[in-house]
C-alpha cells in the first residue's frame, strides 16, 4: 500500500484458506536488492520506477511490490507470477531492459518458491486488491475469493458469478471456488 513516507510497502503473505493444488503454481520471488554504494543506490532510485511499471503492466505478473527498507541502501522485494513461463517472461524482458543492463552489479538476495493458491471468504482487507480484479461498480463482498500471498486472483460473488484474473483463467480456479460455495 501507498503511504504517507511515499513508498509502495509490499503486503505480507497471507497463509489463510484452504490450499487450492495446482499443476502449474503461480511463481513467488521474495527478497532484499542491496546497494553497496551511493551510485548503486542512484542507480536504483533512477531507474526502479520504471522497471516497476514495466513489471506491474505483464500480463502474468500477480504481484510486483518493492521498497526501500529502513536502511536506504536495501530494497525488500515481494513478487507474484502466475506461473513458471509468465515468471521466465518476466526474466526475459527485465535482462533486456536498462535496468537488467544497468543493476547487474547490485547484490540480489531473494528466494523463489512455487505458491499455492487458497480460498478463503473475502475481507475488508481484500478490498483494493479485488478493486483491482473486478469490474467498475461490483460489489465485492460478501463472496469467497481465491488468492496468492494476499493477492486476490478470483472472487465468486453470492449469485455464483465467478471473476478470474485473466493470466489464471482455465486451471479450475473458478470450479474450486464453486465446490468451495457449495453446502
Amino acid at each position: 500500500m501507498d503511504c504517507a513516507c511515499g513508498h509502495h510497502h509490499a503486503p505480507t503473505a497471507d497463509p489463510s484458506g484452504t490450499p487450492l493444488a495446482m499443476a502449474n503454481p503461480p511463481i513467488a520471488l521474495h527478497g532484499r536488492l542491496i546497494c553497496a554504494d551511493m551510485a548503486q543506490l542512484m542507480t536504483a532510485l533512477e531507474l526502479l520506477p520504471d522497471h516497476v511499471a514495466a513489471s506491474r503492466a505483464e500480463p502474468g505478473c500477480l504481484r510486483f511490490d518493492i521498497a526501500q527498507s529502513d536502511d536506504p541502501m536495501v530494497w525488500t522485494l515481494s513478487e507474484v507470477f502466475a506461473d513458471s513461463a509468465a515468471f521466465a517472461a518476466h526474466q526475459a524482458r527485465t535482462a533486456a531492459s536498462p535496468w537488467g543492463q544497468r543493476s547487474q552489479a547490485l547484490t540480489r538476495d531473494f528466494h523463489r518458491h512455487e505458491a499455492q493458491p487458497r480460498i478463503r471468504p473475502a475481507t475488508q482487507a481484500d478490498a483494493a486488491s479485488l478493486s483491482a480484479l473486478l469490474p467498475a461498480g461490483t460489489t465485492p463482498l460478501p463472496a469467497l475469493i481465491a488468492h496468492v500471498e494476499g493477492v486476490a486472483v478470483a472472487h465468486l460473488s453470492p449469485s455464483g458469478v465467478a471473476t478470474i484474473h485473466p493470466a489464471l483463467q482455465n486451471r479450475g480456479i473458478a470450479e474450486a471456488l464453486q465446490d468451495h460455495a457449495a453446502p
